[in-house]
Formats: structure tokens, C-alpha cells, sequence
């Protein structure tokens, strides 16, 4: 019944809270483990790998979300090996990108760099995407302004390229284009280009609402509005800023993962940055900010 668990934590993902998800992801890691100690030198073991390989990127994530990065990229990295030991190209590039997101939100963008630049000359074509996304992120946060531009071109040419992926059963865990304008938006958002990230942002926003919860990562259309917050603060749109603030403010704070929260206070550095850090309207938006933060699910111990 090991696949099924697995399968069903999947689709589960994107409804259940962090640390309920956590205790139920722990305790089906530690079965695969008995498992895989149990099945060394028969012919199990690289079917019992791909799974941990997938429990271990939803380990990572969950973490990350809690607030503990640390533990998030080790497992990043343990899903990553489990791939490996699978012969299962596409999982572990898949586990690459997911510690190479853990350790951007960390603040590590270079270290992020480590990680997935090594991985795109022979990365599987489904997989192009992500990585070159990931690349561009981190070399705008770095202020690498051509190399970033260059992978936000190569990674436009992979995702109409990417073949309906089969590793996570049409769950929240697919590569969708809605990925992409996420990073790219981001990207922009790194670079200074307001009207471009908000323009990616909108398109992201719109094909995160039009799909099912189970069909989309967990607090996609926040995120995606983060994104657009801090794209009006950059051209100066700071009533259209706190109109998209709203609905993230309305989260309940159980879902406040690490995650909205890093997003939020890189909008609270962009804020600070600005010309009218000290308006009223600034102030308004700071306030509503912390609100969240201070009341995340993360920061709560």
C-alpha cells in the first residue's frame, strides 16, 4: 500500500496544513525506509527509491514552509540521490529545482546557482524549463542582468517543449506555463522591470484562478499576487500595491507558510527602497505586511 500512500499525500498536498502534512509524510518516510533496508539486492528497491524520491521533495517543501530551510534542502538533496539510485533523470532534475527554490528563499541565490547550473547541459527537455527559470532568478537576484535575460529566453524555447508530466499525476506538483510566468515575473520583479513583472504576474494570476486547487501549488494565486504587489511598487502604483494586498492579507495564518513569507518581506525591502518609503501610503502598506508576518504559521514556534 506504499504507492498508494504516496500517491494520496500527493493529491492531499495543497489541503492539508504544514504541520499535519509533516507528521503524515514523516511517518510514511520512516515505512519506506524499513522498507528499503528490507529490499536491498532484490529487484525492489529502484521502484521503492522513485518513491522516496517523490515523498522527499514533499519533505522539503513542508519544511521550507515551517520556516526550516536547512532540513528542507537536505531532503531536497536525499530526494535528489533516491532519483539517482532510481535511474530516474527527470525526478532527480526535479529535486535539483526544488532545493534550488529552498535555498533562493533562504537567501542563497548563489548556492541556488550551484545547484541547478551543473544540471542544464543534460537535463531531460521536460525538465529545461524549470531549471533555466530557476537560473534566471537567481542570476537577476545577483545582478547578473544579461545572464538572466539569456535563461529567461531559453526557457521560453522548453515550455511549450515539456511533455505532460507523468511523475506527479496531474496534481499540484506539475510543471505548468503558470510556473514559468511565476519565475519570470520574479525574475523581472529582481531586475527592476515593474511593468513587465506585473504584466507576467496578471497572466500568472489568471492561470493559477482558472484551475482546480489539487491542480496547482500550494498558495499559487498568493504568490502570484506577491509578485504583483511588488511589481506596482516598482512603477509606483502603490494604490494598485495595496489593492492586491488585500486578499493576501485575508490567508488565515496557518497558511502563511516561509515561503508568502519571504515574498512579503522582499515587498517590505522594495517598499523601503523607494522614493516614498516614508508616505503615508508606504506606511499603510508596512503595517499590513507585518501584520502577516508577524502572525505566519512559521514564525509562531
Amino acid at each position: 500500500m506504499t504507492e498508494a500512500d504516496v500517491d494520496r499525500l500527493i493529491k492531499d498536498y495543497t489541503g492539508t496544513l504544514p504541520r499535519e502534512r509533516l507528521g503524515r509524510l514523516t511517518q510514511l518516510a520512516a515505512t519506506l525506509s524499513d522498507q528499503l533496508a528490507r529490499a536491498t539486492g532484490t529487484s525492489a528497491p529502484r521502484e521503492l527509491h522513485a518513491l522516496s524520491g517523490r515523498l522527499g521533495i514533499m519533505l522539503a517543501y513542508t519544511h521550507q514552509d515551517l520556516g526550516d530551510a536547512e532540513t528542507g534542502a537536505r531532503h531536497a538533496q536525499l530526494a535528489a540521490r533516491h532519483a539517482d539510485l532510481a535511474g530516474h533523470d527527470e525526478l532527480r532534475v526535479h529535486a535539483a529545482t526544488v532545493h534550488a527554490n529552498i535555498l533562493f528563499w533562504d537567501e542563497r541565490p548563489e548556492a541556488a546557482l550551484h545547484v541547478v547550473e551543473p544540471e542544464i547541459p543534460s537535463a531531460p527537455a521536460a525538465r529545461q524549463a524549470g531549471l533555466l527559470y530557476n537560473q534566471a532568478r537567481a542570476r537577476a537576484a545577483i545582478g547578473d542582468r544579461g545572464t538572466a535575460l539569456a535563461a529567461l529566453r531559453r526557457a521560453g524555447e522548453y515550455v511549450d517543449r515539456a511533455p505532460a508530466d507523468s511523475l506527479w499525476g496531474g496534481t499540484s506538483f506539475e510543471w505548468r506555463q503558470a510556473s514559468g510566468l511565476l519565475l519570470a515575473a520574479s525574475t523581472h520583479v529582481r531586475l527592476g522591470n515593474g511593468v513587465a513583472a506585473a504584466e507576467l504576474a496578471e497572466q500568472c494570476l489568471a492561470a493559477y484562478q482558472a484551475r482546480p486547487r489539487g491542480e496547482k501549488p500550494s498558495n499559487a494565486d498568493v504568490r502570484a499576487l506577491l509578485e504583483l504587489i511588488t511589481a506596482r511598487v516598482l512603477t509606483e502604483d502603490l494604490d494598485a500595491a495595496g489593492e492586491a494586498l488585500r486578499p493576501v492579507c485575508a490567508l488565515e495564518p496557518a497558511r502563511r507558510t516561509e515561503r508568502l513569507v519571504r515574498r512579503v518581506e522582499f515587498v517590505e525591502r522594495t517598499v523601503a527602497a523607494s522614493r516614498f518609503a516614508r508616505t503615508p501610503e508606504a506606511g499603510a502598506l508596512l503595517e499590513q505586511t507585518g501584520d502577516f508576518t508577524s502572525s505566519a504559521a512559521a514564525r509562531q514556534g
